[in-house]
């Protein structure tokens, strides 16, 4: 089995135009869950009984909505309790989307006014740059769909490497001293 460090190392090696590659895969790993040997359709598909059968939920779907199933066969904790933490998780994870959002709107606004103000090309394109990779981090975290549950940390992470690629696009912008 791969090490952390080793796909990590693996994902950095695809590096295009100066952006990591970043896979679902090497995403789903950084959570405890696949840590533990846990499968997506254990958590988003649970097994259930018809009859004498016990056969998997066919109906992909998140597991809060069947918490009894989904998360109870391992976690022995109340529904509530349950509930709480993976909303606590993705409340800290949507706080740093918006702080990732804000940052990259702000260096939108500032390319704007940049190109408005004839900035010269190469401090655009910088800025620019830097502007593509911060919206891939977000979208990144986006698309993974998960509100940051899946893996927490790496969510979070992520996130403020959106961040700071926006900041730096934005310091790009500013006049030379």
């Amino acid at each position: 089995m791969e090490s952390k460090k080793n796909t990590s190392r693996k994902d950095a090696k695809r590096a295009k135009f100066g952006e990591i590659f970043l896979s679902l895969r090497s995403w789903w790993n950084q959570g405890i869950h696949a840590r533990s040997g846990v499968a997506c359709a254990d958590c988003h598909m649970p097994y259930k009984r018809e009859g004498a059968l016990k056969i998997s939920d066919h109906h992909v779907r998140s597991p809060l909505l069947n918490i009894n199933h989904a998360c109870q066969t391992c976690h022995k904790w109340p529904e509530e309790e349950l509930k709480s933490r993976v909303e606590a998780i993705q409340e800290r994870t949507q706080n740093m989307r918006n702080l990732a959002m804000d940052a990259l709107i702000d260096l939108i606004g500032e390319l704007k006014t940049a190109r408005t103000a004839n900035a010269p090309e190469p401090q655009i394109t910088s800025a620019q740059d830097f502007q593509r990779k911060a919206q891939f981090y977000l979208d990144f975290v986006e698309a993974e769909n998960s509100s940051g549950f899946h893996a927490p940390e790496e969510a979070l992470r992520i996130l403020g490497e959106s961040i700071n690629f926006a900041r730096k696009g934005q310091l790009e912008l500013r006049p030379a001293k």
